[in-house]
């Protein structure tokens, strides 16, 4: 949702000034003006996932090259939703932008404590839902049900997960969509099979056409995926997409060229 001086705002609304937000899991877990001098050009910054237990990095961690981009898994490393509030609180507070923070939901109860540990935290603007896989029509219900707060919801998709899930997204009335990349598997240099989040403009093509299908449930809708150029943004833009999540493409940013990069984009 756009700021509107004529539109009534309530405390669970999305509100975004800017139509660009950043990818989960791309900028760490707090903004930093220093080292991200594009900041000014987002609407929100979206944290790394954060689940309730602590996470190590996979032992088999990889980021594997493939023609129009990159696979990456890296296990989802976290210090666990209460150190991290510790850890990063005054920096959400600080931050010259609102933040989401994208969990990682397990169970409907675990999210449920995450949840209620984040409402009241200033500067925490909603929460973004990292679905597990192979979650169900049922759980989704459940996992909506305990998310329900004081903070807008920001329900993520891959494009997997939409065949599944679309037909329940009426009766469940998140605040918004986020359309997330998609998985997949590549081999490694010891031939083992790797899987993880793909990246990079090749995909982009799949984004498009899954953010073709969500936006006729007529939520706000959040996109990621591929987008490199201002074509790619432009096209979701004008298909009435809220904002345009960017990931690996932040990472060449040069701090002097900031202003001309976001118009060209």
């Amino acid at each position: 949702m756009w700021l509107n001086e004529e539109t009534p705002i309530s405390k669970r609304d999305l509100l975004l000034e800017k139509p660009f937000i950043n990818s989960a899991g791309t900028l760490g877990f707090a903004p930093d003006p220093h080292s991200m001098p594009f900041l000014s050009k987002l609407g929100a910054f979206i944290t790394n996932p954060i689940s309730l237990q602590p996470r190590v990095p996979a032992s088999n961690r990889a980021c594997l090259p493939f023609p129009g981009g990159f696979l990456l898994h890296t296990g989802l490393p976290n210090p666990r939703i209460n150190r991290g509030i510790a850890r990063f609180k005054n920096r959400w507070a600080g931050a010259p932008l609102p933040v989401i923070i994208h969990l990682l939901v397990e169970t409907p109860e675990s999210l449920a404590g995450m949840v209620r540990m984040l409402e009241g935290l200033e500067n925490v603007m909603g929460v973004a839902l990292g679905l597990p896989p192979g979650c169900t029509l049922q759980l989704l219900s459940q996992f909506m049900e305990a998310a329900f707060g004081e903070l807008p919801i920001i329900l993520c998709l891959n494009p997997e997960q939409i065949p599944v899930l679309r037909e329940s997204l009426s009766d469940i009335n998140p605040n918004a969509l986020h359309l997330t990349e998609p998985r997949g598997t590549l081999p490694d240099g010891a031939g083992r099979l790797i899987s993880g989040r793909l990246y990079g403009p090749g995909i982009f093509p799949l984004m498009l056409n899954a953010a073709e299908q969500l936006i006729r449930t007529g939520h706000r809708l959040i996109v990621n995926g591929g987008i490199y150029d201002k074509s790619h943004a432009d096209i979701l833009l004008t298909m009435g997409v809220t904002a345009v999540g960017l990931g690996s493409i932040l990472w060449k940013i040069n701090p002097e060229d900031t202003d001309e990069f976001f118009q060209n984009l």
